[in-house]
């Protein structure tokens, strides 16, 4: 509890250090070398701390997938034994409506998996897409940071 306040009280400060320098540089007064660090230690433990719940999101992400994926594995599975079980009987009736009736089976089992790797495709573009975008974001504001350096 007292830590929890410690930490938030600490933040609150350094926020409003950081808001301070902000404001010093919007004013066009140089920063010295130690405020400069700070303020690119701030920006950078804010982006890191955005790209680790980012990556906590897509792990959670790809847990649901796998799980789905598990779940429909085990359907299918479990479809394909009971088909097999079905067809197994009837074979010893009709051979030919067996080899039809399995080949339709198969081909639609084939078809539903393809389905869902085409939407887990889909998903991981999305995830690479969300990387990339904030990798280009880090780097504009690394640049940023350079630029306003450089000014002052």
């Amino acid at each position: 509890m007292a830590d929890d306040i410690l930490y938030r009280t600490l933040g609150e400060l350094l926020s409003n250090y950081v808001k301070t320098l902000l404001e010093k540089s919007g004013q066009g007064k140089r920063l010295s070398e130690q405020e400069y660090l700070i303020l690119m230690n701030y920006y950078n433990s804010k982006n890191m701390d955005y790209v680790f719940t980012e990556l906590r999101n897509i792990r959670n992400e790809l847990r649901g997938i796998m799980e789905i994926i598990d779940r429909k594995s085990k359907e299918a599975i479990d479809y394909a034994d009971k088909s097999r079980k079905e067809a197994m009987e009837y074979a010893e009736k009709n051979k030919k409506e067996v080899i039809d009736y399995v080949d339709k089976t198969k081909k639609e089992m084939l078809d539903y998996v393809d389905k869902r790797f085409e939407a887990i495709d889909k998903r991981f573009e999305a995830i690479d897409k969300r990387f990339d975008d904030l990798n280009n974001r880090i780097d504009d504001l690394r640049e940023l940071i350079l630029t306003l350096a450089k000014k002052t």
